[in-house]
């Protein structure tokens, strides 16, 4: 994994350190950004599950199959992360996939939708031999798929529950880009 810092208007986007524990336990202990969260321990997180998370994220393993993961900082506290996942069939078929979580207390401002342009940017621009980006969310997550949609991404599918979690099937949305898209997108800037 690189070493990578991307600055936006607001945000700085930087690797995890161990300094930023107390930030994601702090975000990680409130139910409402809990509720559409499926690939986290159960709800609550305690301390020591968070500290593994933040190590993990500091220096994950290459079997995760993460990119690139980003701290997304808003003035010199941690609020959430992104992510670029890139699992074996993803590898092959010139993919990878965009994760984002962030504080309970820093939706509806905009924020998601400004990191996650800058991390998607970077990585068609850093990787050229991409050709599509996707990301998916629980369809109730309004706000996560109008992320998606501000990204450029077009809506793709949904699968009936797809996931399980919590002993709860849940239904999975689909967005994507193509690089083509992307391209497109930015030159009408």
């Amino acid at each position: 994994m690189m070493h990578v810092e991307l600055k936006t208007h607001r945000l700085l986007l930087r690797p995890f350190t161990m300094r930023d524990v107390e930030d994601v336990f702090e975000y990680t202990q409130d139910l409402e950004w809990a509720r559409y969260q499926v690939n986290i321990p159960p709800f609550p997180c305690s301390r020591k599950v968070v500290e593994e998370l933040v190590t993990m994220f500091s220096n994950p393993p290459d079997s995760q199959g993460i990119l690139q993961i980003f701290a997304v900082v808003l003035g010199g506290k941690v609020i959430g992360e992104i992510c670029l996942n890139q699992h074996e069939e993803d590898r092959r078929n010139d993919r990878f996939e965009l994760t984002y979580t962030l504080s309970h207390q820093q939706w509806g401002k905009g924020l998601t939708t400004e990191g996650a342009r800058a991390v998607m940017n970077w990585a068609f621009q850093t990787h050229s031999s991409f050709n599509r980006m996707y990301a998916w969310c629980d369809p109730r997550n309004t706000g996560s798929w109008r992320v998606m949609e501000k990204l450029g991404m077009h809506k793709e599918g949904l699968l009936r529950q797809h996931l399980k979690w919590n002993g709860e099937y849940r239904d999975v949305l689909y967005y994507g880009i193509m690089r083509s898209e992307w391209e497109a997108e930015r030159e009408g800037l």
